[in-house]
């Protein structure tokens, strides 16, 4: 049966952060968003119970996104802490290293490969073997958002890359102007003080490039090299991971077993066997605990890396119909064709789109106003719950309580007591003398024999 339970909320999350990454300005903030929506990949192939595919996302995308965030740093430490790219423009003459570093973690991101191979950047194998997987596990709207997801990806990408490296120059005396004009659009006002400094860009020491050249690598070829060791050759996957043989530990179990006791027969489930292990392993770290031994860890046994229903999303989406393998390479590249169009082609048609669709333009810019919302929602009730139990709790309750004995009760004692205070030494000493009585009388009716 195919797995189709990945909800709804993670289903959308690649588009969310995708659609917020295709308006931002802050280079460092395009970059944020996408490791958003990457991430939102990686749980869309977990939830399709594919957590191979998952997991050699995340290790793919380890390359390529920590690359493009040094790549952006260096970009900043060229441009004197400059960080919106509406103030960059024709930078890879004056950053070469930093450009083809740059270049080549935005082909990987954008997933660039010759289609129905095996040949391509580390992104282009395991993104679209997600979107392969999520048509597999019959979940149409996850394929079809993560294809949309894919276009929007290649846009960004390649949008941040053609306002760094390409155009004219919008930095300085000679791009203050150009930077006003071609960006006029946009909400966000040029403020003088961006273009403070006119010092010229220069390239970054081989400090900050040494390890842009050593992610490459693993940008170019971390998918091809490992690709097998994540969903491929069973055997692969399990030397890659240290796991044990299914085969081998059991028949090793059931040859212990059998120098004692014959095996006995049994129909217990699959879901029965696993809370059997389970509770066996519970068992054991408690006996081992409370002997002052280490606790054994549990055996993996596999799923990590695959299970019976992973193999049989696996297989689905390797013989996938070729439009379903095509289609994250045809939307990376529309959405890399659209970069080029409003970006390089026709760079004024991103301030007028953003003028004749402001609302949808604000929106986007304001992140779907998710910060609003979750102050709204989280922020300020978390104030006002805190304000209540403050006000009615600490202050009404808890100080009323210790001011009401301080201020209502402690007075009043002391009030009643202040009346045995006369002043005259026969009230204190026939005070004594009744005392004294009482205290004889305790101890002759309850004291002694008694």
């Amino acid at each position: 049966m195919r797995r189709t339970s990945s909800s709804s909320s993670v289903r959308r999350r690649p588009s969310f952060a995708a659609t917020v990454g295709l308006v931002q300005n802050d280079i460092k903030r395009v970059i944020a968003y996408s490791t958003c929506s990457q991430l939102g990949y990686m749980f869309v192939a977990a939830g399709a119970g594919v957590y191979g595919a998952a997991m050699f996302h995340l290790f793919t995308h380890a390359f390529f996104k920590a690359m493009l965030f040094l790549g952006a740093g260096s970009v900043i430490h060229a441009m004197h802490h400059e960080q919106d790219m509406r103030h960059y423009g024709g930078l890879r003459r004056y950053v070469p290293y930093t450009f083809w570093a740059m270049l080549i973690g935005t082909l990987a991101i954008t997933g660039v490969g010759i289609p129905l191979t095996y040949v391509g950047f580390a992104g282009f194998l395991s993104k679209d073997a997600i979107v392969e997987t999520a048509w597999a596990s019959g979940s149409g709207f996850a394929f079809w958002a993560l294809v949309i997801a894919a276009a929007m990806t290649a846009f960004y990408s390649w949008r941040l890359m053609f306002l760094t490296f390409w155009g004219a120059p919008r930095w300085g005396h000679a791009g203050h102007a150009a930077g006003h004009g071609h960006h006029a659009g946009h909400e966000d006002a040029h403020d003088g003080s961006h273009h403070a400094h006119h010092h010229e860009p220069h390239e970054s020491p081989w400090t900050m490039t040494l390890p842009l050249a050593v992610l490459a690598l693993g940008a170019v070829f971390a998918g091809m090299v490992w690709h097998k060791d994540f969903f491929g050759d069973h055997e692969r996957m399990v030397s890659f991971f240290h796991m044990p043989h299914h085969a081998e530990v059991g028949s090793e179990a059931r040859a212990g077993d059998g120098e004692h006791e014959p095996v006995a027969a049994t129909t217990a489930t699959p879901e029965e066997a696993a809370a059997e292990d389970g509770t066996a392993h519970a068992e054991a770290a408690v006996d081992a605990a409370a002997e002052g031994e280490a606790i054994p860890a549990p055996e993996l046994g596999g799923a990590i890396a695959m299970n019976a229903e992973s193999e049989h999303v696996l297989d689905a989406a390797h013989h996938a119909p070729a439009w379903v393998k095509l289609s994250p390479f045809l939307a990376m590249l529309l959405g890399t064709g659209l970069a080029w169009l409003f970006y390089i082609r026709r760079p004024d048609l991103p301030a007028a789109l953003a003028r004749t669709q402001a609302p949808l333009y604000r929106f986007l810019l304001n992140k779907w106003y998710f910060d609003e919302i979750y102050d709204a929602v989280f922020v300020r009730g978390a104030q006002a719950l805190g304000r209540l139990f403050w006000r009615g709790g600490d202050g009404a309750a808890i100080d009323g309580t210790i001011n009401g004995i301080a201020l209502g009760a402690v007075p009043t004692f002391t009030r009643i007591a202040s009346r045995l205070q006369s002043g005259y030494v026969f009230h204190y000493a026939f005070a004594m003398v009744i005392g004294l009585a009482v205290l004889l009388t305790w101890i002759t009716v309850f004291g002694g024999a008694n």
